[in-house]
């Protein structure tokens, strides 16, 4: 009997903070989130602001954890969700 492998699937939430403007979190998330024009980042920073913490984006890992990691050198509270998904 083959055992299915499991992957681990994260998510990344993006919290809300009194430091960062919006223009500063829509660059950002522009220029580090996969897939995020100006937009549907200016969306997701006040959806953070409004909300207080929002899922910016999911994937397996190392590539969610690396966005994790320059989101946090630049200066914005991340902070991930892991979750086994069956292959």
């Amino acid at each position: 009997m083959k055992l299915k492998k499991r992957r681990k699937k994260v998510s990344l939430f993006l919290y809300n903070d009194d430091y960062n403007s919006l223009e500063y979190v829509v660059e950002v998330l522009s220029r580090f989130v996969p897939k995020c024009n100006k937009l549907r980042s200016e969306q997701l920073a006040i959806m953070a602001h409004n909300k207080g913490c929002i899922q910016i984006c999911s994937g397996f890992s190392p590539e969610i954890y690396q966005i994790q990691s320059n989101l946090i050198r630049v200066g914005l509270i991340v902070e991930t969700n892991n979750f086994l998904v069956d292959d």
